[in-house]
């Protein structure tokens, strides 16, 4: 006896196939965008903290090089206890914010190393994240003193 296949199981078949074809290609395809999302992300974070770092450093530069010069460029500074470092508070759009904001995102750490027999003056930005408290970046720059030599 022969049996005789019918036309529509096979279509229903070949159907279920592409289904499966096309879920997994949607599936690596959202990976992919997610993935890609996350990076585009990490990006703008890294490429915000390092203009905030060279500004700082600028900053440094152009001034007397003090502290309180620097801080006098931006709002709702944090000096140190000891006027050794300062604090700068950002919200997710780096933008300024006030240390008690509770959009506080990242934060600067401004510390400058002056020693008086040595006509370097040395600024070390660190910017934090809150969050997870990861150092975002990382930076240090000189600045040569010239009224400083003996």
């Amino acid at each position: 006896m022969k049996r005789k296949t019918s036309g529509s199981s096979l279509f229903l078949m070949e159907l279920i196939i592409t289904i499966m074809f096309f879920s997994i290609a949607s599936a690596i395809c959202v990976q992919c965008f997610v993935s890609s999302h996350l990076l585009d992300e990490e990006t703008k974070e890294l490429n915000s903290a390092i203009n905030i770092s060279a500004a700082l450093c600028d900053a440094m530069r152009g001034t007397d090089g003090s502290l309180y010069s620097i801080a006098a460029l931006y709002k709702d500074v944090e000096l140190g206890e000891d006027d050794s470092y300062l604090q700068i508070y950002y919200d997710k759009d780096f933008t300024v914010c006030s240390p008690t904001d509770d959009n506080a995102r990242y934060v600067a750490d401004v510390t400058l190393n002056v020693f008086p027999t040595d006509p370097i003056e040395t600024i070390h930005v660190i910017i934090y994240d809150l969050l997870d408290s990861d150092t975002v970046y990382d930076l240090t720059a000189t600045k040569f003193l010239e009224g400083s030599q003996g």
